[in-house]
């Protein structure tokens, strides 16, 4: 109460999301955690925002950006909670994800990274991939290591860069690049040949994009040969490393395919 009797003004915070310690709680590594999130309602919780951004009111106009981006980690998180429960429900992973460190701990992050930063779909998608690969029930402890390993990659790449990292698998499974001589060696060859399979035709986007994968050895780093940059192994330049993350992404797709209506 302010000292003239009236009194002190309250800050509302209902503007934010309730119930939202999916991600708060995680760090305690209670497997509980894993119900308490398949158990939320999508339509209770955007429901919410929606009367919220619609209300007309300023202070919730004001909120508008944060609860817009609280928008869109409900439909991430509900998305991959509907996704880990059908996993769950088919036997492809097991109902409590502690038995391996690497397992739990890909669960935690996940959910970290759609609670702060649902808006790249496609590193949520190759996130999501690591996630299935390291938690499946048939999977090794050399297998779900590797599989984490991967994901802490995924973590790091961007749209742009997962993109093109998809092309140039398409490249290597169609042998597309060892069907012509002239593009087999030369990386100049290579960046145009992509960047038009990407349709924006930019081989200097593609020189910008390959250095991350070349950082984290998904693809092979390019080999000066005098003043010319060159291709060595091959040609399509995806490394072995960079076979298996593709593989993880295409396996989780064919999942997702198996469970649409």
């Amino acid at each position: 109460m302010a000292d003239d009797g009236t009194p002190a003004p309250t800050t509302d915070p209902s503007y934010v999301l309730v119930a939202r310690d999916y991600a708060d709680i995680a760090h305690l590594e209670n497997p509980s955690v894993i119900e308490r999130v398949l158990s939320r309602s999508r339509t209770e919780k955007v429901a919410y925002v929606s009367a919220l951004l619609t209300s007309g009111l300023s202070k919730y106009a004001l909120a508008g950006p944060k609860v817009a981006f609280a928008a869109m980690a409900v439909e991430a998180l509900t998305d991959f909670g509907r996704e880990v429960s059908e996993w769950i429900k088919t036997g492809r992973l097991p109902e409590d994800f502690s038995g391996r460190p690497s397992c739990y701990q890909t669960w935690v992050e996940l959910l970290q990274e759609i609670d702060s930063n649902p808006i790249d779909a496609d590193r949520l998608k190759a996130m999501k991939a690591m996630f299935l690969a390291a938690n499946s029930i048939n999977a090794t402890d050399g297998e779900s290591i590797l599989a984490y390993q991967l994901f802490q990659i995924a973590k790091r790449l961007n749209s742009g860069e997962l993109l093109l990292l998809n092309a140039v698998f398409r490249a290597f499974k169609t042998k597309s690049f060892q069907s012509n001589a002239l593009l087999s060696q030369n990386v100049s060859n290579w960046r145009s040949v992509l960047a038009n399979s990407l349709g924006h035709g930019l081989s200097s986007l593609i020189r910008q994009q390959e250095r991350a994968l070349a950082e984290y050895n998904l693809i092979t780093p390019i080999v000066m040969s005098g003043q010319l940059e060159t291709i060595v192994g091959d040609p399509s330049r995806l490394s072995d490393l960079g076979i298996k993350f593709c593989e993880n992404i295409e396996s989780y797709q064919t999942e997702m395919q198996k469970a649409a209506p």
